[in-house]
């Protein structure tokens, strides 16, 4: 009697479900064709045929309706959309909106000018879109799904529309739809069943002030794979989740762009017409270390900030990820390039981590090795940020970003103006040399303490007083590749004595001498660091270690050592134990290579020492407040946002971005966000393939001027780790570093604790910088003239009569 009861009632939801959508004008009247085909094939993947037909389908039922065909097309108004909306939170300023039965909702401005929707209400008019890609533009939530247990399981994609929306959900004692919508303070709670994978995945979003906040509540997610009570041939267990990937999306006939975070930043153009073009699509803070590589990384710059926007006329969007950013990807399509007339970005969150390995002989198949558990953080939050006034551009959003961070995490005002010439040297290497006609691995200087006070008082002799150094490996453990666990200074480069006069110049002359300690990489055990018991493990349970690649063919190196990372459960020892080394030998500043952009996990099933990247990025912040409290000056490398806030000067910062085919330009969009809050210099110049080219922009910028150096010829580093410093030989570059110094003195110096206000590009390569005092300097990458205040400035005026280079 019981089965032939919830019998009736699963009827009687499927009619009531299908009368709802074909009633519903958030959705075309196609969409109780979707409720039925939903029910029906919760689950299955779709083939081409089964889109054909349903598509043939769709046109048989639209021609067979009672309503005259021209009331069918019809567009839908989007006032009528509203009417079916309820108010879920309003404040001074905006209004929250939501429709409960679909999930749709809108936020938009109180006087009713502007307005975002969280999808498309008029997906199914999408000349583009065939039907899995409308049912895409009317999910909230795209997952990836797979069976965690099964090396060989294909990722399944599960639509939030077709699988839960339209979806039954059948219990013992209960059947209801898919969906649940809950108001909640500030908003709603919006929950997703998927009946057939046996997923939930709920979501808060609510109205905070000037911006709305959707949050997946990963505490709260369920999956029945894991459950051995519940578990049944469908079930799937979540690996990534595409969330509200339409968000603020712009059609086809709209004019405007989308803001990257790749690099510098970049800008994408609606409807650039480059469908052809991969998306975009880039992990946040680069890729997780823990994770195989089997071929060399493609060569890109990296996602240092877990922003993106979306800009239009009079009004933009600022998407930030505020909770989980270390599992996010950046995504953006333009209209055309995923199948739809939409032009969209949005965010991607990884709830585990994949891997692939290899067992068996030489023509063996990729196995998938999948993290058993999801991740352990309790939220993954995207705030969107409205920003609406007349000509808005990416210096707004940039500013919008810029407030965020001083508002809640912590950046400070720069007040000093100061402009050094910041200079890296490099200490020493590893070298195979022939002893006795046997080759032996030996220690070798490149630059020694006593070479090192050389170069500087040859800068200083020539004018250039200010200056920071970075000390790359400057002690024994840099040289010979340990952890740096302590200052143990290098007996190849002079021993203590030798450091201790280097020191004393340097505090003389007013120079910043700050070395690096390497606390993440090493190929030898020692200082307490072992490579079986204190490096990171990858998902497949092997050591996670990095490699050498060859250049031709982007396999690893045939002689090239591999090397290891350290598990960042150590982090917050190995910070304290260098920290208190500095502060016995009197260092007032120090530097920690790539421990601020480099992120990874550790996934050993030593419950004690797991770390997920989330987990990383609160234990190297630890270890930043170790260097602050410390009273130590605190130079960086090229930092992810979550090192801005303690960082005292930073270098390595990008001024361009990838060149992803999808892309149209290039924007200082990090430059804008940190100037006038960070001392921060560039890449360094005599690395750089265009050295001219970004002198003259880093001019335009107001951005001071970086080298990298060595006192020994690097041609007698080739075959070893310093191969690649084949640029730094330090004599050749006394007379450019000294101009350059100069003419930065003169016209970056002043601007340096300014903000830039505004921001043009004329023709691609003249570029025009407003700073907050009224200054304005323009610079052309193309003929490489530079104009402050409408004055051209000359190199040439500020370099050394007669002076040669060797």
């Amino acid at each position: 009697m019981l089965h032939i009861r919830k019998k009736i009632l699963v009827g009687a939801l499927c009619a009531s479900m299908v009368l709802s959508a074909s009633q519903s004008v958030a959705w075309s009247e196609s969409n109780s064709m979707t409720a039925e085909a939903g029910s029906a094939e919760a689950g299955s993947e779709e083939s081409a045929a089964d889109t054909a037909e349903a598509e043939t389908s769709t046109a048989e039922a639209s021609t067979s309706e009672a309503e005259p065909v021209e009331d069918e097309k019809q567009p839908i108004q989007e006032d009528d959309v509203l009417a079916e909306c309820e108010l879920a939170a309003s404040n001074e300023n905006f209004e929250l909106l939501v429709n409960t039965k679909t999930g749709l909702f809108a936020f938009r401005t109180k006087d009713g000018e502007h307005i975002w929707w969280s999808n498309p209400y008029n997906a199914d008019d999408d000349p583009v879109a065939n039907n899995s890609k409308k049912e895409d533009l009317k999910s909230s939530l795209v997952i990836n799904a797979v069976k965690v247990t099964d090396t060989e399981s294909p990722s399944t994609t599960v639509r939030s529309w077709k699988d839960s929306v339209n979806a039954i959900v059948e219990t013992a004692d209960d059947i209801r739809p898919g969906l649940t919508v809950t108001m909640v303070d500030n908003g709603f709670r919006a929950e997703y069943t998927f009946p057939n994978e046996g997923i939930t995945i709920p979501y808060y979003i609510t109205l905070e002030g000037d911006y709305i906040q959707a949050s997946i509540a990963v505490d709260e997610i369920t999956e029945t794979e894991s459950d051995p009570t519940l578990v049944q041939e469908s079930s799937r267990s979540v690996v990534d989740v595409n969330l509200l990937q339409d968000l603020g999306a712009a059609f086809s006939d709209e004019e405007g762009y989308i803001i990257t975070p790749d690099g510098s930043g970049a800008v994408i153009n609606f409807n650039n017409g480059k469908n052809k073009a991969n998306e975009y699509t880039q992990r946040i803070y680069g890729r997780d270390l823990a994770k195989s590589q089997d071929m060399a990384p493609a060569k890109t710059e990296q996602a240092y900030l877990p922003v993106m926007g979306i800009v239009r006329n009079d009004n933009a969007l600022l998407e930030v990820v505020t909770e989980g950013s270390a599992y996010a990807t950046a995504r953006a399509a333009v209209s055309g390039q995923k199948s739809t007339s939409y032009n969209s970005a949005w965010f991607n969150f990884q709830l585990r981590a994949t891997d692939t390995y290899f067992m068996g002989g030489q023509n063996a198949s990729a196995l998938n090795a999948y993290q058993e558990d999801i991740i352990p953080e309790d939220r993954l939050t995207v705030r969107y940020y409205p920003i609406v006034k007349d000509d808005v551009s990416y210096v707004d959003v940039a500013k919008r970003y810029q407030q965020y961070l001083v508002e809640e995490k912590g950046l400070t005002k720069n007040d000093k103006e100061e402009a050094p010439l910041y200079l890296d040297i490099w200490g020493g290497t590893v070298k195979e040399q022939s002893i006795l006609g046997f080759p032996v691995k030996l220690e070798t200087a490149a630059t020694t303490y006593e070479q090192a006070k050389q170069i500087l008082q040859e800068l200083t002799a020539n004018g250039v007083s200010n200056i920071v150094v970075s000390y790359e490996d400057f002690n024994a453990a840099g040289i010979t590749s340990r952890i740096s666990s302590k200052v143990d200074y290098s007996g190849t480069l002079g021993g203590k004595n030798k450091w201790n006069e280097l020191k004393s110049y340097c505090d003389a002359s007013g120079i910043m001498l700050a070395p690096s300690f390497d606390l993440m990489n090493y190929e030898r055990s020692g200082n307490g660091y072992t490579k079986t018991g204190a490096s990171s493990i990858a998902i497949t349970k092997a050591y996670a270690t990095q490699g050498v690649y060859e250049l031709a063919f982007g396999t690893p190196h045939d002689t090239r050592s591999s090397w290891y990372i350290l598990s960042p459960s150590f982090y917050e020892r190995v910070y304290g134990e260098v920290v208190s080394s500095c502060q016995k030998d009197g260092i007032t500043a120090m530097s920690v290579a790539e421990g601020t952009n480099m992120l990874y996990s550790d996934y050993t099933a030593n419950t004690s020492r797991y770390t997920s990247r989330q987990q990383a990025v609160n234990n190297l912040i630890k270890g930043y407040e170790m260097i602050n409290q410390s009273g130590m000056t605190f130079v960086s490398g090229a930092a992810n946002d979550y090192a801005l806030p303690y960082v005292d000067y930073l270098k390595d910062v990008p001024l361009y971005s990838s060149n992803f085919d999808v892309y149209d330009y290039d924007i200082p969009f990090y430059e804008i966000v940190i100037h006038g809050y960070i001392p921060y210099t560039t890449k360094a110049k005599n690395a750089s393939s265009s050295a001219d080219e970004l002198f003259v922009y880093s001019v335009a910028t107001g951005t001071p001027l970086h080298y990298e150096v060595m006192y020994q010829d690097p041609n007698e580093f080739t075959d070893c780790s310093y191969d690649e410093l084949f640029y730094t030989h330090y004599s050749g570059w006394l007379n450019d570093m000294t101009a350059e110094y100069k003419l930065m003195q003169q016209y970056v110096l002043p601007l340096t604790d300014e903000t830039i206000e505004d921001f043009e590009i004329t023709d691609g390569t003249h570029y025009k910088t407003t700073f907050s005092d009224g200054t304005v300097v323009e610079a052309d990458v193309s003929t490489l003239q530079i104009w402050v205040n409408g004055t051209e400035v000359k190199l040439s005026d500020f370099e050394q009569k007669g002076a040669t280079t060797d």
